[in-house]
């Protein structure tokens, strides 16, 4: 079996920007953008899975199948999907856990009303490789090597993952039901579901550190993110803000949840969960992609 690598590069033109991450395939034979570059980076972490099924995933345009930018999701969803069957994530990346925070690990299914949607395809029947990425069996000493690298996911992050994964399932059927019926019921569905991955993802990062008040407090908080988002998403979608405005807003939004979140917390859980020090606040719209991404 192949093998998956996510990459990583710094956004150095905007200092307080996440890192931009993408996927190779073991050999370097064949990539995936994920909506913005895909050279010139350096290795995350990598695992064995079907590097055919990862470029099923992908798609033609390569970003994984998160249609809109900044409504789905950003490059870390992208990469998050197409990294599936190595069954690792771009955990490690600067500006990560923010990013699953807002948008979840593989995404959000659509925005409201039914705006950008991104179902996520898993394409669970594919297995086999890309020619380009089978490699020859490498000498011993290689393999030892390989063997040492820190490549997957260690056991309570799968344990999350396959909860993650639930959770996309139990939401699949009510998120596409309320957006067929372009109602407000998808915004609650919407905020339900991003609400259940927040909480997920607080649990794993923080676990027995969390009481019942400040669960009650990273509740509202991320819900009162959410109403917001959406808001701004229903005057994008009714073309009463232009494209700049509403990544604007969007990170305008990320900085207000950031700021909110640690001030609910003691400064080292707050980095225990976004990986971040204190103080330390990013934002997640590249303006180039974004540029690229609303050109029509």
């Amino acid at each position: 079996m192949g093998e998956l690598v996510t990459k990583r590069y710094p956004t150095k033109l905007f200092a307080d920007l996440a890192d931009h991450t993408y996927v190779e395939c073991g050999t370097g034979g064949r990539g995936w953008s994920c909506w913005g570059g895909k050279t010139g980076g350096t290795e995350l972490r990598r695992g064995a899975g079907s590097t055919r099924r990862a470029d099923q995933i992908a798609g033609a345009n390569e970003r994984g199948g998160i249609t809109c930018y900044l409504i789905n999701g950003v490059c870390h969803q992208a990469a998050n999907r197409i990294l599936l069957p190595a069954g690792i994530t771009v955990r490690g990346a600067r500006g990560y856990e923010v990013s699953e925070a807002l948008f979840g690990t593989y995404g959000r299914p659509g925005g409201i009303f039914g705006l950008c949607t991104a179902p996520f395809d898993q394409h669970a029947g594919t297995t086999g490789d890309l020619p380009a990425c089978v490699a020859p069996a490498p000498p011993a000493a290689r393999r030892r090597q390989a063997r040492g690298r820190k490549a997957t996911a260690t056991a309570s992050e799968q344990r999350y993952l396959r909860r993650v994964l639930s959770i996309y399932g139990k939401a699949r059927a009510p998120l596409a039901s309320a957006a067929r019926a372009r109602s407000f019921a998808a915004g609650r569905n919407l905020e339900a579901f991003q609400l259940a991955l927040f909480m997920n993802q607080v649990d794993f990062k923080l676990g027995s550190r969390v009481d019942r008040t400040l669960d009650r407090r990273l509740r509202q908080i991320r819900q009162s993110t959410e109403r917001s988002r959406l808001k701004i998403e229903e005057w994008f979608a009714e073309h009463e803000m232009n494209a700049a405005e509403f990544a604007r807003e969007f990170d305008n939004e990320t900085r207000v949840f950031q700021h909110a979140i640690a001030g609910a917390m003691k400064p080292a859980d707050y980095e225990r969960l976004f990986n971040l020090t204190p103080g330390t606040i990013v934002t997640l719209a590249d303006p180039r992609i974004v540029k690229k991404a609303f050109a029509r």
